[in-house]
This record gives structure tokens, C-alpha cells and sequence, in this order.
């Protein structure tokens, strides 16, 4: 009895030590520590204590058959670990019977390249399957049929929101998903064997305005781990979890996502410092290092960001000077929104200015990444087991700023970076330890490139006593970083200097093939009609993607109506855009304003706002058009895209109301519908090779003009004639010595996709600035003599569906 006593005495005192040794902090719980854990260190996977250095590759933005090539480049430049997210609306396109119907899922390609990843290249992984992933992705990923069961009672968010009946549902995305993640994740692998490493909940969690986010946090862990998830799980952004003595969220640990400004690099080693001083009992992750910018249909392209290669470096070098253990390029591997999945307002681009470039080549930022991968294989361990934290640097100009850390053994690392834009700095200076505050605030970039303020709760100075001042030469171009590693017994003088240089870039002459014409058909009213039950929308007819729909209907007036009825009003969920035709004519469009339609780019003020029922976002004139007796009506219907944020996610597509009225604000006389579920040359297989359309127009183009590779309003300026029109061509690549990519650069107007041999390559939007689209080489046939077929379906604008010119050209950077 008394060694009982004493034996749960010791083990109580025990406990008590850790917690205060912990500042309180709820002890981890591993189910399989020998195989997985973390502490405030870093991650120990088979014991060995890991810097993870993990490149965002999104499998569903480039075609399986080039996964291979990018998964090469990712290893060559140094990373041991790639991450995915993973969108539910892909995974599950189609509308299941219930929560309990798993039925309509299809993971076919995560888990291909799940296993890629890490039997053939030998890839740690993370997965992010959101369920908001955001990505500039249609819906954030979100399904565009889970609208349709939103409660009638709810106000406000109801997706990401702590509502249990969105839980469920959001449970049965989680459910399914982590069937993939438990057969894969490391620990259920053989010793040696890669695996899945981590698993991330929610996403930027702290940018939504909901209420009760900790109850949903709950739910989520719950879910996961309830589906048999023995990995450590994260999250990034997100201030529930960040620190918590919840049972419950104390298992979570929080990320951090940096993007600043060009001048703002030093934020990083701040925030990180913060981030771990919040969470002493996980390692210090930035899950979204900036790796460049998306682009926006009217915007600018990737590649006109300031987020440059010295940019990514000094992002990088001072996240690992603030304590990081764990660096995630986003996105490492640019990629392409085929078939129209960007969100909306998004271009068919999603090439970001990656290291990894869309068509497969190498950026300057990959340069900067591999440099970064040689420091970290070099001196991880050392770094894993360092103290330190931002330091001054006397005598030296302002824009010096920088920070140090010191290892276990004494190797002392001074990080230096030169925050000027344009003045090169060198001199002498004596590295102040202690110095830890820079006085200037730190701000993130959130998605519209606003600034938001980041609060520094950081007041640790955890190198104070144990470095000394320390006297440097040093020499810093423009944004230049650079790190002094003094060994354990040596002074600064025996220090050597951990730097960057860009290469020189490879530029390749362009070989190219101009097109001198095209064949041209209108699109028409035949095909396969249904009947349209009124209130019935697009997902609740398995039609989730983003291809255009067609409508019609068939009606007799009298005369005093066709007098009366001068407007035809449309309700269509979720404001797409819809092209008439009336008995033979274009219907005149009163609203929206033809600019916009043409733009069509997201709508941020109509972002926190439902379309309701008796709002009409597509109103026609019809004075002139209708005609006593039968009349006929059809239309092409424009489904641009389900934004990636806000109310809009939470909408469904299709038409919900329409008909004839006298005015705008009223439908007088609804309509019956019937809808074809593809446009006519989708039926007619304009699309695939070996279409017979030599009885199609043929159109000739302008061969001499210098078409414009970006640029916004650039379009040639036509009338509209018809609804939509589609163009063919044929065309036979020169000879190819295997490594050129291929882009086809185009001066059109009208909006709408491209095909290349029968694949959906994306949208065209005649704003700009896109005029050029990468053609994916698996998709081409390259052999000399063989033909390959591009063909355009263009919804007409005011400025008409018009070609100029065309061209299929190789890229100018094509250092594979």
C-alpha cells in the first residue's frame, strides 16, 4: 500500500513538472510515436529529427502523364516533401443521395499520385483536403450541389460555419477522403517506407467571419481521427487552435502563411518567432512561403508581381532564421485551370510565377528554392537544435536587418538581408544580440493584395546571455540575403558567407506555325431537349462542371401581349450570363451592362449578398422581337464559375425563374422551359479529331500582325451576330527535338474554351490579360507529319466572337 502511495506520488509529480515545464500547455498525445511525433523542435519521423521542406504541387493543375517531370524537378531542387490540397468538388462531382451515399466519389488521382510521389520519387507527403481549400479554385473547393441543402433557417455563412448539419456534411467529405489518407499515411507503412506525414483541418481559418470556429474545429479532429488518422494533424491561420488548452485543439497545431511585401522579409523571422513563443510545443511551420501571385481575368499576369526569386529567398532564409522547421513553397509547380475550375474572376493561367513554371520550366525562384534545399540538408540538424531571434546591426544602415540563431554545438549563424530595393550596402557592422525589435508593424497580404495588420505578441529574447557582440564586414546588392556560419571556436573571420545568385537565364529562339485561316460555325438549337421543371438547377441535373447549357421555349401570344411584353427577366441563382435569341434575332441585353459581360471578373460587392428570387441579374429588351402567335426562344447560358469565398459559394447555377414582363422588377407571364445539357457542337463532336467541317466558313486571318502575348482590352472589335461560334483549324507542328513546350497565342474576342485534339485546355476571356495559353505536350501529337486539331467554342459579346489572329508558338523558356 505504501509503495502505491508512493509510486502514484512520483507519477503526479511527475506530471506536475511537465505541465510547468510545458507553461501549462496540454501534453501531445501520438498514437504511434516511434513512427510520428513533434515537439517544439521540429518533427521526428522514425526518431530522426526532420526539417520538412515540402513543395505545393497541385496533381488536378497539370495532366497525370507530366507528373512524373515535375516530381523530378521538385527532388532535383532539394525537397523532401510535397503537399497537395484536395478539392471536394472534384472528388465528388455529382450530387449524392445523402450523407450516407458515398457513391459519386472517384479518388483515382490522388491516389496515384499520392503513390508516385512517394514509391517512385520517395516523397514524404501532407494533404490539405479543406474542406475550404480557397486556391483560387471553383467554390474553394466546395461542391456546387451542397447548396442545395442549405437550411431555409439559417443566417449568414453557413459553409465553414459551426452549424451541425454543415458539420455533417462536411464529415461525410472527411469520411470519404480519409479512406485514401488512412491506407497511405506513414504509419501504416513499413519502416523505411514513405508516407503520409501530416493532415491539415480547415484552411486561413481566421479570415472567416463565423462564430463558435472552435466547436467546428472540434467536430473536425473528432472526424478525422475517428477515421482512423494516426498522423499528427494541423492547420494554418487559424488562432482556435494556435496555443490551446482545449482537450481537443491542444492536438491541433497552427501554421502560419507568410506573403509580404518586397521590402517586408524580416516579418517573416518576427512572425516565427511569435508563432513558436504561442505554441512551445510544436515546431514552427510556415505552410504558404510566397512563391509568387495568381492573376485575375482584367488584372495582371503572374509574371508582372514583384515577388522575384531575391523576394522568395529572403522569405525563406528569415522564416528559418525566426526558428522554422518546416518550409512550404506555394505553389512550387505552377499549373492551368482546365476546363474552366478557376474560380471566378480567375484566369485559365494559375502559372503564379512558380519555380516550376506552367509549361514545365525552370524559374530563377527554382534556383533560389535549391539553394535553400542545400542549406537546410547542410545544416538542418543544427538549426533544429538552435536558439536565437532577431538582432541588430550598429553602424549599419537601416535597411540591414536580419537575425541570428545559435546551435547546440556553438555554430553561430548570422542572417543578413538588405532590404532596398535599389542601393547595394556593404560595410562593417556590430551584430547586437537582443535587438529584437525592428519597429516597424508587420502586415500580411490577403488575397486582394490588402494589407493586414499582424500583431507581434513576441517579447521572448531567447539568445539574451548567450551570444556576444560580434564584429562583421558585410556586402548586400539590392534584396540580397546572406547568411555568416562561424563555427563552434572560431570568430567572425573564420566565418564563410551562404549566399544566392540567380543564373544566367536560357532563352531559345520560338519556332512557331501562324495560322492563315479558320473554319466558322454558328452554334444551333439542335440536339437533345429535356423538359425544365421550374426551380430545378443545373447540380440537381448532374451538370456541376462549368460548360455552357442551353435553353428554350415555345410560346403563342395575342396581340395586346405581345404589346405588353417588352422585357424578358431572368433569375439564375447565381449570376452567370445568359446570350438570346428571339424568333431569329439577338435579343438587346438591358442588364447587366455589356462591359461587365464581357469582363465577366468577380463581383466583390455583391459578394455578401444573395441573389434573391425576385432580383433578375439577366434582363433583355425584346421591343420589336415577339410576334402574335407562336414564338420561340433559346439561349446559350454562361456558367462562369462559383467564386471562392462568401455567399457566392453557397449558391446553386442554372435558371431559377424566368419569363415575360412589362417592366424589370416583375415576371408577368413565366415561361416553360426545356434545356439541352450541351451546347449543339459539344453533341456534334466538334471538338474530337477527324470531324468532317468542310461545310463550315471559312474565315481568313491576319498573318502579319504581331500578336500580343498579355495585355488587357486588346481584342479585335466585331458586331454580335449570333450566340455563340465555333472555330477549327488543323495544324502540324515543325519538328520538335522533344524539349520544346507549346503555347497557342491568340487575338480574339468573345469568351469561351479551347481544345486542343478534343482536350479542354481552359477559358478564353477577351479582357485579358491572357493571350496566351499553354498547350500541354501530352496532349499534342508531336510527331512531324501528324496533325492536330484546336477548336473554339466563343459565347459572342458585344464585341462579337472574332479571330485576328492566331498562332501556335514554343516557349521562349524552355530550360527543362
Amino acid at each position: 500500500m505504501f509503495k502505491k502511495t508512493i509510486f502514484q506520488f512520483l507519477i503526479m509529480m511527475a506530471i506536475t513538472l511537465s505541465s510547468k515545464s510545458q507553461n501549462l500547455q496540454p501534453q501531445k498525445s501520438f498514437p504511434f510515436p516511434d513512427k510520428i511525433r513533434y515537439d517544439g523542435a521540429c518533427l521526428y519521423i522514425e526518431g530522426k529529427q526532420t526539417f520538412v521542406y515540402s513543395a505545393a504541387f497541385h496533381y488536378f493543375r497539370t495532366p497525370k502523364t507530366l507528373w512524373r517531370d515535375r516530381f523530378s524537378k521538385i527532388k532535383s531542387a532539394g525537397f523532401n516533401t510535397v503537399e497537395t490540397y484536395v478539392p471536394w468538388n472534384l472528388c465528388e462531382l455529382n450530387m449524392p443521395k445523402g450523407l450516407n451515399d458515398y457513391s459519386q466519389f472517384n479518388f483515382k488521382d490522388l491516389t496515384d499520385w499520392i503513390r508516385m510521389a512517394q514509391e517512385e520519387f520517395g516523397f514524404y507527403t501532407v494533404i490539405r483536403p479543406g474542406a475550404f481549400i480557397c486556391a483560387e479554385f471553383a467554390g474553394g473547393g466546395y461542391p456546387r450541389w451542397l447548396a442545395k441543402f442549405r437550411p431555409d433557417d439559417v443566417e449568414g455563412f453557413w459553409l465553414r460555419s459551426a452549424d451541425d448539419r454543415y458539420l455533417d456534411w462536411h464529415d461525410h467529405w472527411y469520411k470519404a477522403v480519409c479512406k485514401v489518407i488512412q491506407k497511405e499515411q506513414i504509419t501504416a507503412k513499413q519502416k523505411g517506407k514513405k508516407g503520409i506525414i501530416l493532415l491539415q483541418i480547415e484552411n486561413e481559418y481566421n479570415a472567416h467571419k463565423t462564430t463558435n470556429k472552435s466547436h467546428a474545429l472540434q467536430r473536425m479532429y473528432n472526424c478525422v481521427r475517428g477515421a482512423g488518422i494516426k498522423i499528427p494533424v494541423f492547420t494554418c491561420l487559424t488562432s482556435e487552435a494556435r496555443g490551446s488548452k482545449d482537450p481537443l485543439l491542444s492536438q491541433v497545431f497552427d501554421c502560419d502563411n507568410y506573403y509580404v511585401g518586397l521590402k517586408d522579409a524580416i516579418s517573416c523571422a518576427k512572425r516565427m518567432g511569435d508563432l513558436k513563443q504561442q505554441q512551445p510545443n510544436a515546431p514552427g511551420f510556415v505552410t504558404e512561403l510566397q512563391g509568387g501571385w495568381f492573376a485575375t481575368v482584367g488584372g495582371k499576369l503572374s509574371e508582372e508581381h514583384y515577388s522575384n526569386d531575391k523576394h522568395f529567398y529572403a522569405l525563406g532564409m528569415m522564416s528559418i532564421a525566426g526558428g522554422a522547421t518546416g518550409i512550404f513553397p506555394y505553389v512550387f509547380v505552377g499549373g492551368t485551370h482546365f476546363a474552366g475550375w478557376g474560380a471566378r474572376g480567375q484566369t485559365t493561367t494559375y502559372d503564379y510565377n512558380a519555380a516550376i513554371r506552367e509549361n514545365g520550366a525552370l524559374s530563377p525562384k527554382y534556383y533560389a528554392a535549391q539553394n535553400l534545399g542545400d542549406f537546410i540538408k547542410k545544416y538542418g540538424h543544427e538549426l533544429i537544435n538552435s536558439k536565437g531571434g532577431l538582432c541588430s546591426f550598429e553602424s549599419a544602415p537601416a535597411e540591414i536587418v536580419g537575425a541570428q540563431r545559435i546551435s547546440a554545438d556553438g555554430t553561430r549563424f548570422v542572417f543578413m538581408h538588405n532590404s532596398s530595393t535599389e542601393q547595394s550596402n556593404s560595410g562593417t557592422a556590430t551584430v547586437k544580440a537582443g535587438k529584437s525589435d525592428t519597429g516597424q508593424p508587420m502586415y500580411n497580404i490577403d488575397q486582394d493584395e490588402n494589407k493586414v495588420l499582424i500583431k507581434s505578441k513576441n517579447k521572448a529574447d531567447t539568445t539574451k546571455g548567450m551570444l556576444t557582440d560580434l564584429l562583421i564586414r558585410y556586402d548586400l546588392g539590392p534584396l540580397e540575403t546572406k547568411v555568416l556560419i562561424i563555427p563552434p571556436t572560431g570568430g567572425a573571420e573564420k566565418g564563410i558567407w551562404w549566399y544566392y545568385q540567380a543564373p544566367i537565364a536560357k532563352v531559345s529562339l520560338p519556332v512557331s506555325f501562324r495560322f492563315k485561316s479558320v473554319q466558322q460555325y454558328n452554334e444551333d438549337a439542335q440536339g437533345l431537349w429535356l423538359p425544365l421543371y421550374q426551380g430545378k438547377s443545373l447540380p440537381e441535373m448532374e451538370i456541376n462542371d462549368l460548360r455552357y447549357v442551353r435553353y428554350r421555349s415555345g410560346f403563342n401570344l395575342n396581340k395586346q401581349e405581345v404589346s405588353k411584353y417588352t422585357r424578358m427577366l431572368f433569375n439564375t441563382y447565381s449570376r452567370d450570363i445568359i446570350n438570346m435569341e428571339v424568333n431569329g434575332k439577338i435579343a438587346p441585353r438591358i442588364f447587366p451592362a455589356e462591359k461587365w459581360v464581357s469582363e465577366v471578373t468577380r463581383q466583390r460587392d455583391k459578394s455578401f449578398t444573395f441573389l434573391k428570387e425576385t432580383e433578375y441579374d439577366n434582363q433583355f429588351d425584346l421591343t420589336g422581337l415577339l410576334k402574335e402567335g407562336h414564338n420561340e426562344v433559346w439561349l446559350v447560358y454562361e456558367n462562369i464559375g462559383h467564386e471562392h469565398g462568401y455567399f457566392p459559394m453557397e449558391e446553386l447555377c442554372g435558371i431559377r425563374i424566368a419569363g415575360l414582363s412589362d417592366g424589370t422588377t416583375a415576371i408577368n407571364k413565366k415561361l416553360e422551359w426545356d434545356y439541352s445539357a450541351n451546347l449543339s457542337g459539344i453533341a456534334q463532336k466538334f471538338t474530337e479529331n477527324g470531324f468532317d467541317s468542310k461545310q463550315w466558313k471559312v474565315v481568313p486571318l491576319d498573318t502579319t500582325f504581331q500578336i500580343p502575348r498579355k495585355g488587357n482590352n486588346l481584342q479585335p472589335k466585331g458586331k454580335q451576330n449570333a450566340l455563340l461560334t465555333w472555330y477549327r483549324a488543323e495544324f502540324k507542328l515543325p519538328k520538335n527535338d522533344g524539349k520544346r513546350t507549346w503555347r497557342l497565342l491568340i487575338n480574339a474576342s468573345g469568351n469561351g474554351f479551347i481544345y486542343i485534339n478534343g482536350h479542354n485546355i481552359g477559358r478564353h476571356w477577351e479582357a485579358g490579360p491572357q493571350r496566351e495559353f499553354y498547350i500541354p505536350e501530352c496532349w499534342l501529337n508531336l510527331k512531324e507529319g501528324e496533325k492536330n486539331n484546336i477548336t473554339l467554342g466563343l459565347r459572342q459579346t458585344v464585341n462579337g466572337a472574332v479571330i485576328r489572329a492566331m498562332e501556335i508558338c514554343s516557349y521562349n523558356n524552355d530550360n527543362n
